[in-house]
């Protein structure tokens, strides 16, 4: 048992510590998937003598190793297995994120070559290829030879390597940051909309949310290394733009308390989400004096900030706070590639372009659901605000559009009528001897009345351009284009046939035994530039003929020349 327990530690042991071999074996060479072997040095300042001698853990040549592996020794072993010789590069994607990046070439255990890059401290910089530290390696036809990289890291070990030759270099260079850059256009751009959006309506959510997406876009354009690779931004500036992950989460939550308004209807929830802006907002502060120490201490805060935008979401669900189902769909994304992206930074889950792009995938996700919450609430706003145009237009017990906007009305349509020629005629209404009924049955039938008079005078109207409007006591007038005047008469003897109809009893009227409406009309001739004024008085006047000869009928105006 004992001897069965030792092979096997042994197959295990060569299995983790065997060198492995990178083979050159094809005329093309574009190599982003191999093994490699590390080595955590944790004295950080061990000579490369020393090193050469340590036993080099198997590994692939993606790596994240969290916060414990500050300095990271890397070997390659490198044959040509072709006829030709070969120049290679090996690229390292993730340089400028690193405080130093030193390689060594050995062959036959002779050091013959080594370069050193400092992003930080400007230190080689204009030898790297924007974002990318590349290392020339030439190997002649059957050579060996062993490339060693010593990866300093303040915060997140992070090796992101490849082999390319020549052409697929400088495809690599060209190509790799395009997602980035794309992503980082969307976000601005979304940025610009509601910051526009904020400048013409003035809701503090739109520019909470403009500022959201702006910090986040260049988070990501520095984080995933757009910013270095095309403005070859490093040093302080380059630790600044990393930092705004730091202030994203601030105008989320801003944006959350104000779009869901959660200091005037949730107490509790305002306290908690003001902890977050509180507790990111000092981070960020104490990130110019340690900046390491405050990106380390965010990853805690911002599992803080993810439980707490959970239970935030959960419980004004529960409450039935309008649009929150939108932003827990949003968030349920973003907690999801939040906790991707924390695992993969500490060393908790498998480097692939998922799990090293989580965070920009998960903010493009939520940018855009969130995007379509603003867009539904400024759809719920807009309507809203409709609605309060419509009350202030309409007459509260007819429901009628009201006097003021019968004069607005008519103003405009007697324009389009200049403009057009389309014809225009006015009709005003007037209930017969209202004041009789009034007297005899109660200013409440008075009122009910009313309202069945307007109703048959709404439903009688069957073309969307036509208008019905109480514009006095029980006096109601309707606009409508488009009519001559034979036409316009067959309508009002219509409508008051349909007044008839309604069968409402009216004992002290003089013409009939239930309610009547007197008519007056005027059809405005197409090449008679009337006035507003003139209109109403020439309606106005054909009812009072109405009413004078004897009531319940129609009466139109007829043009004195």
């Amino acid at each position: 048992m004992f001897t069965k327990f030792c092979i096997f530690f042994i197959l295990l042991f060569n299995i983790l510590y065997a060198e492995p071999i990178v083979k050159i074996n094809t005329s093309a060479v574009s190599i982003d998937k191999f093994k490699m072997g590390y080595f955590i040095d944790e004295s950080e300042n061990m000579p490369f003598d020393q090193v050469q001698k340590q036993k080099f853990t198997q590994g692939s040549n993606n790596l994240t190793l969290g916060t414990t592996a500050n300095v990271t020794w890397v070997k390659i072993i490198l044959v040509n297995d072709t006829d030709s010789i070969k120049e290679l590069f090996l690229h390292n994607a993730v340089a400028y994120h690193a405080e130093a990046i030193h390689f060594y070439e050995v062959e036959d255990n002779m050091l013959i070559n080594n370069i050193r890059f400092e992003p930080r401290h400007h230190l080689n910089i204009e030898k790297m290829d924007g974002a990318e530290a590349l290392y020339t390696i030439n190997l002649k036809p059957g050579q060996t030879k062993s490339i060693y990289m010593q990866s300093h890291f303040l915060a997140y070990q992070l090796i992101e390597l490849s082999i390319y030759d020549q052409k697929a270099s400088i495809d690599d260079l060209v190509h790799r940051y395009m997602p980035i850059v794309i992503l980082f256009s969307i976000l601005t751009t979304l940025a610009l909309y509601y910051f526009i959006l904020y400048i013409s309506a003035g809701y503090k959510e739109y520019i909470y949310y403009s500022l959201y997406l702006l910090s986040s876009a260049v988070f990501i354009a520095y984080c995933y290394g757009m910013v270095s690779h095309y403005l070859h931004l490093y040093g302080e500036w380059g630790l600044r733009l990393n930092a705004l992950a730091i202030v994203s989460p601030i105008f989320l939550a801003l944006f959350i308390k104000s779009i869901f308004k959660t200091k005037e209807n949730y107490i509790l929830q305002n306290k908690f989400i003001n902890s977050i802006v509180v507790l990111f907002s000092l981070t960020y502060l104490y990130s110019f004096i340690e900046y390491y120490q405050a990106i380390e201490f965010t990853s805690v805060l911002f599992l803080y900030f993810l439980i707490v935008m959970l239970w935030v979401s959960i419980s004004l669900y529960k409450q039935n706070a309008p649009l929150i189902k939108y932003f827990f769909i949003a968030h349920i994304f973003y907690l999801l590639f939040s906790l991707i992206a924390i695992l993969f930074y500490n060393s908790g889950i498998a480097y692939n372009y998922l799990t090293s792009h989580s965070i920009a995938i998960g903010t493009m996700f939520e940018a855009l659901i969130l995007g379509f919450l603003v867009s539904y609430r400024i759809r719920l706003l807009e309507s809203d605000n409709k609605q309060k145009e419509k009350i202030i237009l309409i007459d509260a017990m007819t429901s009628l559009y009201n006097k003021s906007h019968f004069e607005e009305r008519l103003e405009k349509e007697l324009l389009i009528h200049r403009r057009d020629k389309t014809g225009l005629t006015l009709m005003i209404i007037d209930i017969d001897y209202f004041k009789e009924y009034n007297d005899t049955y109660g200013h409440l039938e008075g009122d009910k009345t009313l309202i069945r008079v307007a109703k048959s005078l709404q439903n009688s109207l069957k073309r969307p351009t036509d208008m019905a409007f109480r514009v006095g006591g029980e006096e109601f007038a309707i606009l409508c284009t488009g009519m001559e005047e034979n036409m316009a008469l067959s309508f009002a003897n219509k409508l008051r046939i349909n007044i008839e109809d309604l069968k409402i009893k009216h004992k002290k009227s003089s013409v009939y035994k239930y309610i009547t409406v007197s008519i007056g009309l005027y059809t405005v001739p197409l090449n008679y530039m009337s006035s507003q004024d003139q209109i109403y008085r020439h309606a106005d006047t054909a009812l009072y003929e109405a009413k004078s000869t004897g009531r319940n009928r129609v009466i139109s105006y007829q043009e004195k020349h």
